[in-house]
């Protein structure tokens, strides 16, 4: 095979391996793409839940400075609940004095009349006095239970427990997409580091087109061309170690000296 054969040959191997990593390229952009679409939609969905959690820790808020304000509409009615058994309680001491007077001067009556009549007359007495005082003890036993049952059951109350089920509810679903968020991120990740590898691979194959092109074309000797190509080579090889210290240098970890150093190191090993 004569000399430009052999260039051209080694031109259409660095034209068919340059093709396909450009394939490899695409096909790994258009994974960072989906993945970024899915972190991007994961995201938008939990602010969204929080923005909900946060319109019902508003409703909360708001229901309980309504229970507050209604306890204090509340306090001057029971006030005057108060007022009215104390008037009550004066009304029936009153009452029972008034019935000790009575009492006294229906005795006094008594005794200025006939025996037979007399016995007659405090006994029908003391029935009426007995039936009244029963009436008015049952009548207040009443007033003061439906009083009570009033009170009970206008009492204002607080309850929230619609806006906390709800609460509860977004929570499990943040968490949720929260996972799924993580799981998206480290797959991303790791497509962004297989991306990179992917233009170190392709970076390879066209320097070592060049190479081999050059060799072909008796531009560099087998000894620089083995030389040359081992470097570019070991550059894929240890790709992960080479970011690692790249990642060091980017974090203010080591020098660029020290960068420099160390990549040296392995790409001269």
């Amino acid at each position: 095979m004569g000399f430009f054969d052999k260039a051209l040959k080694k031109v259409q191997d660095v034209g068919e391996n340059i093709a396909a990593s450009a394939n490899n390229v695409k096909t790994v952009v258009e994974t960072s793409v989906q993945d970024t679409m899915e972190i991007t939609g994961l995201k938008r969905q939990i602010r969204e839940l929080e923005k909900e959690m946060d319109a019902q820790y508003l409703q909360i808020g708001k229901k309980y400075a309504e229970f507050v304000a209604d306890m204090d509409d509340a306090e001057p009615e029971t006030a005057e609940n108060e007022a009215a058994e104390a008037e009550t309680t004066e009304a029936t001491e009153s009452s029972e004095v008034i019935d000790e007077v009575k009492a006294e001067a229906a005795a006094e009556a008594i005794d200025e009349v006939k025996a037979e009549a007399a016995d007659e007359t405090v006994d029908e007495a003391k029935e009426e006095a007995a039936n009244e005082t029963i009436d008015e003890v049952k009548a207040e036993d009443t007033a003061e239970t439906i009083d009570e049952e009033k009170e009970v059951s206008e009492e204002p109350v607080f309850d929230v427990s619609d806006f906390l089920t709800i609460i509860k509810q977004d929570q499990a679903k943040k968490k949720e997409l929260e996972n799924q968020l993580a799981e998206v991120e480290k797959r991303a990740k790791q497509n962004t580091l297989l991306r990179e590898k992917t233009k170190a691979e392709e970076s390879f194959e066209q320097e070592k087109g060049v190479l081999d092109k050059a060799l072909a074309m008796e531009i560099i000797s087998k000894e620089e061309y083995e030389q040359k190509l081992n470097i570019a080579r070991k550059k894929v090889e240890n790709f992960e170690e080479i970011k690692k210290i790249e990642q060091q240098f980017e974090m203010g970890i080591i020098t660029k000296e020290e960068k420099d150093e160390k990549i040296n190191a392995i790409l001269n090993a």
